[in-house]
């Protein structure tokens, strides 16, 4: 399994986005804008598959993971200029599925925000479900297995509105 960055090392998850907030990242209001939620977690996801071996290659040769389902719940506000650092824990990683937890969280560690990501597996010709080479799969288990010891992340499967 890859070596994982110090400051996510504590948690045993690796760090998957890594970058300060720019100025066109926020609102009117100084804050990071929601948008920019989702593209912090897209290119979690993104170094994630990579992890993987879900890689360039792979989607060259015709299989991929597409998204299926995000949900973002806001924690904390950020703001232009902070640091931000993307954790990522496997929930589910078997089969066509891969479930993928993303904490925001900010340069002291405080969670951010988290968002919630279901993966389907797709063959790119058929446009259809398949599972993934057997590479793949045996590194998404290895991360879904190390992860099974962490405790459910407490906004896994919140639906909008439901009680913290």
């Amino acid at each position: 399994m890859p070596s994982h960055s110090s400051s996510a090392a504590l948690a045993g998850l690796p760090v998957t986005f890594d970058r300060a907030i720019p100025p066109d990242w926020t609102d009117y209001n100084g804050h990071m804008n929601e948008l920019h939620y989702m593209e912090a977690a897209a290119r979690a996801n993104d170094r994630f598959m990579e992890m993987i071996g879900a890689d360039a290659a792979y989607v060259a040769a015709g299989r991929s993971y597409f998204t299926a389902e995000n949900h973002v719940c806001y924690l904390r506000e950020m703001h232009g200029g902070e640091r931000l650092q993307v954790t990522t824990q496997v929930l589910v990683g078997e089969g066509k599925k891969m479930l993928l937890f993303h904490r925001v969280l900010n340069a002291a560690g405080e969670t951010c925000a988290t968002v919630e990501s279901m993966q389907l597996h797709v063959d790119l010709a058929t446009r259809k479900t398949c599972p993934p080479d057997d590479a793949v799969a045996e590194r998404l288990g290895a991360w879904a297995a190390a992860h099974s010891a962490l405790p459910r992340p407490e906004q896994a499967g919140r639906g909008i509105g439901a009680p913290r």
